[in-house]
């Protein structure tokens, strides 16, 4: 069920016109950059240790919870911040900040596991997500 109400928001938030504002969180994927499997954020903002993590876009949906690349970022405000993405079959990218509630430097969400590293959430409770804009 967690699941659900997780593709559903992300969705919602993802593909609305207004994207997700949150004083504590941030991803400048407007000015990202996209270089075969590198994907670089000029700017990420997060208040704890967490994942910048990438989520493919199939079928005009994000494809959630699996992911196709993440790195760690620290609390703070981060420069030039690359994730390398496993795959370039999709239709675009979709940057979710997620949390290390495990504490491990190890991001372990995913369909098998949903209980850790769980997204950063807005003020409005929702995760924080950001297409990233890849010029096609």
């Amino acid at each position: 069920m967690l699941r659900y109400r997780l593709v559903a928001a992300v969705a919602v938030t993802a593909l609305s016109a207004n994207p997700a504002l949150a004083g504590h969180l941030n991803i400048d994927a407007e000015n990202a950059e996209v270089n075969g499997t590198k994907i670089t954020f000029p700017a990420v903002k997060i208040d704890k240790p967490g994942f910048v993590v990438i989520h493919a876009i199939k079928n005009g949906q994000p494809v959630i919870p699996s992911s196709i690349g993440h790195t760690m970022v620290e609390a703070g405000d981060s420069t030039d911040v690359v994730v390398e993405v496993d795959s370039t079959d999709t239709e675009g990218y979709l940057a979710m900040l997620h949390y290390d509630t495990d504490g491990d430097g190890v991001y372990s969400f995913g369909e098998s596991r949903t209980d850790v590293d769980g997204p950063a959430l807005t003020a409005k409770k929702e995760p924080y997500v950001k297409p990233v804009k890849t010029g096609m």
